[in-house]
């Protein structure tokens, strides 16, 4: 391999000034030139060396060495001959720089949507869930086997939940599952993940009504209730109820007396109309 390198001087008018001659013996115009050489490799600038300044007069041309002038009274020399170095060296450290930073963009990109390039799925849960719904023992015995089930059918991106909560002796539970790609999951495969689901709640909650839910990244997409002893009710679509409202509807409506079991006022006795004695 050849390297191609040296230096190569350079000349530049600066500017005027009005000077001693020594030659003519008067005061005279002379002309400031600027004089260094360029280190180069393979004919590219990389830096200046051996600067000085030669004024000429202007009268009979006699060259001599001039004091450096005043900063920012000259032109500065062109950058690719102060400076050249920088470019080559930018554009081999540019990679160093650029694809780690992109690498972890990437990475947290990846993270946040589970692979899917989509935004993480948005959970908002209705006012007042959290204080009457909680994850029991039972519960999370569920949701981990849920998880290992979802994750054998091939749907990694899915995360489940299950709560419950009990109100005068009737228990209620939701089991849901959110995952960012359920918009590219076809109604065939979320019934499938709903089966699956009801198959698990009648294993283990056989005797406690059981609402269930798909969520996508902003919208329900499927959606199955059973009441205690009861069959399946399922809808799969676009945009379907929410589970947990209807969850904690049902448990405050349960709370709530009914107007059928609530016990009759007591008949109000007829008043007697007056008698002719206090009338007269």
């Amino acid at each position: 391999m050849f390297i191609i390198t040296g230096s190569s001087p350079k000349q530049q008018v600066v500017g005027e000034r009005i000077a001693p001659c020594p030659d003519c013996r008067q005061e005279t115009k002379h002309r400031v030139h600027r004089h260094y050489a360029v280190k180069h490799l393979f004919w590219f600038p990389l830096f200046s060396m051996g600067m000085k300044y030669v004024q000429a007069c202007t009268r009979c041309n006699l060259h001599s060495e001039a004091p450096p002038p005043e900063p920012g009274s000259v032109p500065a020399a062109p950058l690719l001959h102060r400076r050249g170095f920088m470019f080559p060296l930018g554009l081999l450290l540019l990679p160093c720089v650029v694809f780690p930073l992109l690498g972890a963009l990437t990475s947290g990109a990846r993270r946040v949507s589970s692979g899917s390039g989509e935004a993480p799925t948005e959970v908002v849960q209705p006012a007042g869930f959290n204080e009457r719904f909680s994850a029991q023992p039972e519960d999370e015995a569920v949701q981990n086997k849920l998880q290992a089930l979802f994750e054998e059918m091939g749907m990694r991106s899915v995360t489940l939940e299950a709560h419950s909560a009990t109100v005068n002796g009737h228990v209620i539970r939701v089991i849901t599952a959110r995952s960012s790609r359920l918009k590219k999951v076809g109604d065939g495969d979320r019934i499938r993940l709903l089966e699956a689901m009801e198959s698990v709640a009648d294993e283990h909650f056989s005797a406690d009504e059981v609402f269930l839910g798909l969520q996508g990244r902003l919208l329900w997409g499927g959606h199955s209730h059973r009441e205690t002893g009861e069959a399946w009710r399922r809808v799969v679509d676009g945009s379907t109820p929410n589970p947990e409202t209807d969850a904690l509807l049902a448990l405050q409506q349960r709370e709530a007396p009914s107007a059928a079991t609530a016990e009759p006022d007591a008949p109000v006795a007829p008043v007697p109309p007056p008698s002719a004695a206090a009338t007269e």
